[in-house]
């Protein structure tokens, strides 16, 4: 009962509305259609003496000029000469209008005063309107009559009225079908709701059930918010793994720092093994040093908020430089450079792409064992610059390949650790060359050496909003 008066208060309302509407609409319609008329009235009459001045000389030729007027202006004419005759063009309907031409009306246009007529057959349907004028046509007079079908507002208010109608049963229709499932839906949004609240306070591992309306709109909705659901909670496991190697990471040189700091504190200690342990303080100085570095780039660089500055620069010329920069490392451990650079020129950032290059030739020349060979090519292979820097190293088993963009993690841990490396040098390259629009890729296998692919557009590329 409570639904069916709240149906019946909304018809009324309705009901009064369209009263309303209507009454307004049937006012303001008259007033301008009053206006409307007057003016078509005018354009009629003007083309009645346009007609008059384009008619020839010969009868003929204003037979043709007035069927091919009529066809294009859809108009229906008829011209009456002094002796009653009545030439008539615009088909059927046309001899129906000339029928209906009285003859007081042929007298007020032969007097010289214009008629001017306008008709309703029905309220809604269209009108006819009507004018007559003296013209003269090679020397002759006539009486020119025209008349146009034409829609009025009224007209139009009807087409209106029968759209609203339509919509507002395809409305109670809508109504009484979905009413029984409103509080079904009303409990599947409440249920939503909590499980949101939940993911508000961080608890990422709630899900939706989809199982009963897989296909409809709530459907659609709890898959999108179970896929945010996952991704949030990746994220999360993420955020604590990050939190856990840089605690490890911190804490194995704080150990060793604060370690042989206690020892030196020693009076028996030689001289030899006081230098022994300043040094390895020294070394864990500079790798927590680096650690820190390489957190903050590696955040600036993610927050999109780096300085960012692509100029146009030789890359072969940058790659050749950091090569020589690099020789005290790799003629100590008498490695062979194999280099073959072509002539290329790139816009980037010259700064950020030197901390690729470096990254990626210090950790050739340390997993390179004594007299082995490292690579370093470069070369354009259609709109890119294709750099590949290879080494005849340890190498990287295939699983490994797949993490090695990762923060913190390393293919070789004791080695990595024996380098000084943190395991964040491969994920700042990796979204250094992706800032230029480029890729990175890595191609190994264990014993037999290890290369790095970059691939960078030469031309900038706009970032995606």
């Amino acid at each position: 009962m409570k639904l069916l008066r709240i149906i019946s208060g909304i018809a009324g309302f309705l009901a009064f509305s369209i009263f309303v509407w209507t009454l307004a609409f049937l006012i303001t319609t008259y007033a301008y259609n009053v206006k409307d008329t007057e003016a078509r009235w005018n354009d009629m009459l003007e083309g009645g003496r346009t007609i008059a001045a384009l008619q020839g000389a010969n009868e003929a030729s204003t037979e043709l000029l007035m069927k091919q007027l009529a066809l294009l202006k859809h108009e229906r004419l008829v011209l009456i000469d002094g002796s009653g005759r009545r030439l008539v063009f615009g088909g059927e309907a046309a001899e129906a209008f000339a029928a209906g031409i009285d003859s007081e009306d042929v007298e007020q246009v032969r007097s010289g005063a214009d008629v001017k007529k306008f008709e309703h057959p029905h309220l809604l349907g269209p009108g006819l309107t009507t004018t007559g004028q003296a013209v003269t046509v090679g020397g002759r007079q006539y009486a020119l009559f025209i008349q146009q079908e034409t829609d009025s507002l009224f007209h139009d208010y009807g087409k209106q009225l029968v759209t609203v109608v339509v919509h507002l049963l395809i409305f109670f229709l809508l109504l009484l079908c979905t009413t029984p499932m409103r509080k079904k839906q009303m409990h599947m949004f409440r249920r939503m709701i909590a499980l949101i609240r939940r993911i508000g306070k961080g608890d990422f591992s709630v899900t939706f059930d989809i199982t009963k309306d897989r296909h409809g709109p709530w459907g659609e909705l709890a898959e999108s918010l179970n896929h945010m659901t996952l991704e949030l909670n990746q994220m999360e496991q993420m955020r604590q793994e990050f939190i856990s190697n840089v605690s490890h990471e911190i804490q194995s040189p704080l150990t060793s720092i604060g370690g042989f700091a206690r020892a030196l504190h020693n009076d028996n200690l030689s001289a030899e093994e006081r230098r022994h342990y300043l040094d390895i303080i020294e070394t864990e100085s500079r790798r927590l040093s680096k650690l820190s570095d390489n957190l903050l780039k590696l955040t600036s660089l993610e927050s999109r908020h780096h300085p960012f500055d692509p100029k146009p620069f030789r890359l072969d010329k940058q790659l050749r430089r950091l090569v020589l920069a690099c020789e005290p490392q790799w003629l100590d451990k008498g490695i062979e450079m194999d280099v073959s650079l072509d002539e290329i020129t790139i816009v980037a950032d010259e700064d950020m792409m030197s901390q690729v290059w470096v990254n990626l030739l210090g950790n050739s020349i340390k997993f390179t064992p004594a007299g082995g060979t490292i690579g370093v090519q470069a070369g354009q292979e259609g709109p890119n610059a294709v750099i590949r820097i290879s080494d005849t190293g340890i190498g990287i088993s295939e699983e490994e390949q797949e993490h090695v963009f990762e923060r913190f993690y390393k293919a070789d841990k004791s080695r990595s650790r024996a380098a000084g490396g943190s395991g964040l040098g491969l994920s700042i390259v990796k979204n250094i060359v992706e800032r230029h629009h480029g890729s990175i890729r890595v191609q190994s296998r264990l014993g037999e050496g290890t290369c790095f692919i970059v691939t960078l557009p030469l031309k900038p590329q706009q970032d995606k909003a």
